[in-house]
């Protein structure tokens, strides 16, 4: 009998490599890698893919599915993120979700600190790893996407427009806009979860917190569910390796 992973593979027709359950942190990323490398000269690109029962029993059929994935791919080009923020932001205030001019603290002794507790050069990917167990997580797939652009990933999976999730052409339009900005690389998804490798980093305490208020207006849950104050998401930013996004 399939399981999750290869029937969903098959459905969408795409290769993949199996993950072993029992594969450690490193082992995992290092073979992620070896196949970005390997992506490059074959055209494919690696991502992580956690197979819930989700995708298999809510996916359209291929053709259906092709037709969809490649109005998105073509529709995320349309969307002005600069006006996207702007609106997201608006919304959020008149929510009193967010302070029309959110102060942050003056205090910048934390930029050595944290830069010094993010030179740790292991990619953590919390999306797929288990935090309690420190396993990998069942039914995680690494996906070979015949994609040249990275950022157009999450249409790939038709990733969006659930809970207060932006839509799929909106989430590969920010996704554009911070892969130009911070090279940022999405590394895996789930059903409910995106996650981020980036080689740039925020320079300046501003810049920390600008994006922390970007990312705030895409995953409000970062703040409400796991950091709790705009601040400490600013402060996790500043030279993070990676970027978990969740809507539950």
């Amino acid at each position: 009998m399939l399981g999750n992973v290869d029937l969903f593979a098959d459905k969408i027709k795409c290769d993949y490599e199996k993950i072993n359950k029992d594969s450690g942190i490193t082992e995992v990323v290092e073979r992620y890698f070896e196949l970005l490398e390997e992506g490059k000269k074959e055209g494919f690109i690696p991502v992580f893919v956690e197979v819930k029962d989700y995708f298999n029993e809510e996916f359209p059929e291929f053709e259906e599915y092709k037709r969809i994935k490649d109005e998105i791919l073509e529709n995320y080009k349309k969307v002005d993120c600069t006006q996207w923020f702007k609106e997201r932001k608006q919304e959020y205030i008149e929510n009193e979700y967010l302070d029309e001019e959110y102060e942050f603290s003056d205090d910048n002794d934390y930029l050595d600190y944290f830069k010094n507790f993010n030179e740790d050069k292991t990619l953590y990917l919390n999306s797929i790893f288990d935090i309690e167990t420190g396993k990998i997580r069942e039914n995680v797939g690494l996906f070979k996407v015949p994609a040249d652009k990275v950022y157009e990933i999450p249409g790939w999976f038709l990733f969006g427009g659930f809970n207060e999730c932006p839509l799929p052409e909106e989430i590969i339009a920010i996704s554009k806009y911070w892969y130009e900005k911070y090279d940022a690389r999405i590394v895996a998804i789930t059903d409910s979860e995106m996650e981020f490798y980036l080689e740039k980093f925020p320079e300046t305490q501003k810049e920390a917190e600008e994006l922390a208020i970007e990312q705030f207006l895409v995953s409000e849950d970062l703040v409400f569910q796991i950091y709790d104050e705009l601040e400490e998401l600013s402060k996790e930013l500043y030279k993070a390796k990676n970027w978990y996004f969740w809507w539950d």
